[in-house]
This record gives C-alpha cells, structure tokens and sequence, in this order.
C-alpha cells in the first residue's frame, strides 16, 4: 500500500503532510511564487508513487441548495452537472452532496450543491500536479471533513467553530447534515482575536441563518467550539450565552485524541486533525474534475490487479500446501503398508518355516489336493440325483420305473442320435458328473393313445431336466417314430404289454 499525504491548501500556502498510524507530520510548506511552485515539485518527484489528496480551507466556497425529481444512474448524473454549470459555471471544482428524499409532495431528492468558487487560486498546483502525473484521489474541503466532528447526541440545528491558519470557520449543520460553511480570516491569530472573532461572527452567523430562513429567529442556536485547553478561559471570556447563542467549548486535545490522532496539537488551530480526519476517513463526495484523477484512477486499476494477482498466488500457494499436505500422507501411508507388508511377509515365511517338512514338491502337492476335491466330489455318489428322480416320480405316479443304472464319470456321454434332451444342459468342462440310465413304463391304459404317450414322456423329461446343470436324455421313447421300422399287427402278441421308454439322466456334482 502507498503512503498516503494531504495536502492543506489555504489562502497564504499549501502544507504537505504524511498520515500514518494516526500520527500527521508536517513535511514542507509552499507558497505560490516561482520558488514555492519549483520546490512543492521536487517534492512531487520525491514522492511520486504516493496518494495525495488536496484539502481546502479558502473562504470563496458556494454552497446550495437544490431539489431533483428522483432519478438514477445517467439521468440523475445528468441533472447534477445541469445543475451544478448552472449555479457555478465558472469553476470545475464542484460536486453535489445528497440529504436523501423529502418526505411530501413528490419526494424528490434534495442535494446541496458545493463548489470553490475560485479555481485560480488551484490552478498552480493542480496544474503541476497534472504535469509530474501525480496520483489526486480527490480535492475536498475543511467543511466535509467536520462533519466527522459533530457528536453522538447533536441537536438538530448546530454551529461548528473551528480555527485553522486560514482564520475562523463557521460550518452549519441541520439534523446532522452539512448546509452552509463561512471562512473569516484572522488577522494574527492571537487567543484574544479568536475569542472576540468567535463571539461576533457566530452573532453574524445566527442573522445570516435566520434571514435565510434556515433557523427560528426566537430560538438560540447551539454554538459548539473547539478550542485549546490554554485558550478555553479566552474564550468563555469572550463567548456568553445569550437569547440568540448557546456556547458549548470543546477540549481540543481530548477530541483528538478520541478521534485516534497521536501528533499532540500546540494551540486551536486544527490543521493536524483535519488532515487525520480526512486521511481516516475519505468522504463521498470530491470536487476535482476527472482529468485531474486520471493517474488515481490508473493507480486503482494497478492496485487491483495487483491485489488479484497476489490473492492468485496465494491461493497457489495453499493449493500447492494442500497438495503437499497430501503428498506427504499418502507417502507416509504407502511406507506403512509397505513396513506392515514386510511384516505380514516374515510372518508368512516364519509359519511356513514351522511347518512340517512334506517330502512332495509344490506341483506334487497341488495335485494332490486337486485329486482330493475330485474325489471329496464324488463321494456324494449318485444321491441328489436320485432324490432329483424321486421327486419326478412323485409328480408323475402314472410313470413306473423298472429298471436303473448309474455311474460317476468325468464326462457326460454324448446325445444319441434322435435323443431329445431337456432345455437345461449340464456343463461340459470339469467334471466329476453323476448319471443314471433307467428303463420305466406307461399305464397299461395308455396302448392306444400314442399322442399322451409322447406327451406325458415329454413332460416327465422336461421336470427331470429343470435343475440347473442337470440334463435329461430320451434315449428309447414308448412309440418308434422312425420310418423305416415294419409295422407290425397286434394280434401276434398272447398279451398286451404297457408302452415303455429309457432316459439318460446326467447332473454335475
């Protein structure tokens, strides 16, 4: 951040000082000749990357009073500089302060209007200010900044007197807004001139408020000085209340210091804590035209960019932290899996050191287990499969099973042609499979009906067939469908038999 310097212009020269932690040091005086103009712009040269704002304490101050339709944005700006070239047009230096909306009516938007009426006494030094592009933020004047000094508890209509270099100021105030301010110069600035000056002017004060209308004539207006501890007796002296004035006096030193001002102050003349004022707290409103602020407004831009480059890289920074941060846990974690790793690998070796030795290789021995789940397998036999059967048998009584057959094989035999198997097929790869053969026969009843043989033979299979890895087979159906088979009569049998019929059983185990 630049520092940040005042510069206090009055009537006779201009003061530059250097604002910093609430202390306010005086760093040269300028007057306005050739020699005064020479030095105040080395001294720009030397602090050419500071922000400078100019104060004014003159007397050629305009200040009124106005009332807008309420607008915003363009329009509102429009209507101030229409107002402003109307009430000042021959000065730049001028801006409008708004008091809000009024209450009635159409509640427009009362402004008060503020201008130095005399720019040629600032034409030197803005002028080369303008020539060595020094960074203005703004022109201001002494009444702006004392606002900053009305108290918690004002009454609504209040006269501030303070005193500077430049003479006496009067700065009125109307429910704590600024309406009017008045320079009176003081001829040597004595504690008995400033007293006299105080009681008099604010009496001059009081009939120029009261013939404006701005205050009632029959009611005494609250006068609040502030003065020097030394000067205080003066003034009280001097200042008397009467049917028109209420003087209050103010501790100097103690405003200051409540104020956060730590440059102590030698008599009533408040430069000082004005600039510590304005350095503490800019107002608002400024009165430099913009061609004066263009090297301000170039420093903010910078100043900005600047900020958000720097907030990019420290969040860089805490990103690239963050990511270390995570680095490293996970380096750490890895290294513990890695000990925890070895640990659990000892582990291993050491129970299969204590082991007894077997006098088989690894292949040997893997073999030797696999033929144990090969026989751990078929140890079960031909069990679930007849049970399987069983339950068929039960689902078709009219089927009579006469004669079984069963083996454990490693693989299914193939289909014989014209087989019918069931849907569901046992898998081919890795055996052992259990299988059964079996003749069974038809009720008697059924001779003549060749179509229910073939149908209840059929359903009889498909039942056998539903488990999974499970395949039944016809391998003799109870009616020969084939073509080339001679037919034969059924008078050349003494007896009638029941139609019979053979299946292949196979499931997985």
């Amino acid at each position: 951040m630049p520092q940040r310097r005042i510069l206090f212009l009055d009537t006779t020269r201009l003061s530059a000082y250097r604002c910093s932690g609430g202390t306010v040091d005086l760093e040269g005086s300028f007057v306005t000749d050739a020699a005064g103009l020479e030095a105040f712009g080395a001294y720009l040269v030397r602090h050419r990357n500071c922000v400078f704002s100019l104060l004014a304490d003159v007397s050629e101050e305009g200040f009124q009073a106005e009332d807008i339709p309420f607008t915003s944005g363009k329009d509102r700006k429009s209507i101030i500089t229409r107002k402003l070239a109307q009430f000042f047009y021959n000065t730049p230096l001028s801006a409008a302060h708004s008091h809000g909306r009024l209450k009635t009516g159409r509640r427009d938007e009362r402004l008060l209007l503020m201008a130095l009426t005399r720019p040629q006494h600032f034409e030197p030094w803005l002028d080369l200010m303008r020539e060595m592009q020094t960074i203005l933020a703004g022109v201001y004047t002494l009444s702006q900044v004392t606002q900053r000094l009305l108290p918690a508890d004002a009454p609504p209509q209040l006269l501030l007197v303070t005193q500077t270099h430049g003479g006496l100021r009067q700065t009125y105030f109307a429910d704590r807004q600024l309406r009017f301010s008045r320079l009176t110069p003081l001829a040597t600035g004595t504690a008995q001139e400033a007293a006299v000056a105080t009681s008099s002017e604010s009496a001059k004060m009081h009939q120029y408020l009261s013939s404006q209308r701005l205050i009632d004539r029959n009611r005494p207006l609250a006068t609040r000085v502030f003065a020097h501890p030394t000067q205080v007796a003066a003034m009280r002296e001097r200042c008397r209340d009467s049917a028109v004035l209420q003087f209050e006096f103010v501790d100097l030193l103690q405003e200051a210091k409540h104020l956060g001002l730590r440059t102590p102050l030698a008599d009533s003349r408040a430069e000082t804590l004005f600039c510590h004022l304005l350095a503490q707290k800019t107002p608002n409103e400024q009165l430099a035209p913009p061609q004066d602020r263009q090297f301000y407004r170039l420093w903010q831009t910078r100043f900005f960019l600047k900020a958000a480059s720097a907030i990019i890289f420290v969040g860089g920074l805490l990103f690239a932290a963050k990511q270390g941060l995570e680095l490293w846990h996970i380096v750490d974690v890895t290294d513990k899996l890695q000990q925890q790793s070895r640990l659990d690998q000892q582990r291993y070796d050491a129970m299969l050191q204590a082991l007894p030795q077997i006098p088989l290789s690894t292949d040997n021995l893997r073999a030797f287990v696999d033929r144990y789940q090969q026989v751990e397998k078929r140890a079960q036999g031909p069990a679930p499969l007849l049970v399987q059967l069983s339950r068929s048998l039960d689902a078709f009584p009219a089927i009579a099973l006469d004669h079984i057959e069963w083996k454990i094989a490693e693989k299914p035999d193939a289909a014989p042609g014209g087989a019918s198997p069931s849907p569901a097929t046992p898998e081919t790869t890795g055996g052992p499979y259990a299988q059964i053969v079996a003749t069974a026969r038809l009720p008697l009843g059924m001779i003549g009906d060749q179509r229910g043989q073939l149908a209840l033979v059929a359903d009889f299979t498909k039942h056998l067939g539903a488990q999974a890895n499970t395949q039944a087979i016809i391998l003799q159906p109870p009616v020969d469908t084939q073509s080339g088979k001679t037919l034969k009569s059924g008078d050349e049998r003494s007896s009638p038999e029941a139609p019979k019929f053979s299946f292949r059983l196979t499931r997985k185990l």
